[in-house]
């Protein structure tokens, strides 16, 4: 039978399933610290600063932007050292990105919703400021990136040994121990053919 006869072990596509929903879990999470902050930013936003201070959509989109990047770095740094994210930029980078598609796809339905204006009429995206639309691109991709970007940070204060085990040079490879069928073979003392 063929289904038994892959050169890929059981165990090898298990540990690559169990990583997977690793690290779409902990993309999750990350969003959703992420968007509950942003609903509270834009809610203080349109009740508190726009009214107070008189100003326009986009002048206070770029006052409270800085709030919720820092908002993100902290949920950022949260959810890497909760869920104990190994530094590894491949599942630093996977984590910001999918993140970053749950954002992106809160927004999409988010503006469906709230403004009503249905699947077809997208007028109102040009109807926004160039320089708020730049700065909200530009947090978006700083908010797929801050997994990563911590990271970096991490690696300079390592000196102080806060965050050292000693894993931090090993590549993902060496942390999985595969056996191959070969391998398996060999070590029953059988020779595969």
């Amino acid at each position: 039978m063929l289904l038994f006869e892959t050169t890929s072990s059981v165990f090898e596509v298990m540990w690559d399933i169990a990583l997977a929903l690793f690290v779409i879990r902990i993309a999750f999470v990350y969003f959703l610290l992420s968007f509950t902050s942003g609903v509270i930013v834009v809610y203080f936003r349109l009740t508190e600063i726009m009214p107070l201070h008189h100003l326009t959509q986009p002048q206070s989109e770029l006052t409270t932007l800085s709030i919720w990047l820092l908002a993100v770095t902290l949920w950022a740094r949260h959810t890497t050292v909760a869920y104990q994210v190994p530094r590894v930029g491949g599942f630093r980078l996977a984590i910001g990105a999918l993140a970053m598609v749950f954002m992106l796809c809160a927004e999409l339905v988010g503006a469906l919703v709230l403004y009503e204006k249905g699947c077809m009429d997208v007028a109102w995206i040009w109807q926004t400021d160039a320089l708020a639309a730049v700065m909200g691109v530009g947090s978006l991709a700083l908010y797929g990136l801050m997994p990563w970007l911590l990271m970096k940070v991490e690696q300079e204060s390592d000196g102080l040994g806060e965050t050292y085990h000693g894993h931090e040079k090993k590549p993902i490879v060496a942390a999985v121990p595969t056996v191959a069928v070969r391998e398996k073979s060999e070590q029953n003392g059988k020779k595969h053919t």
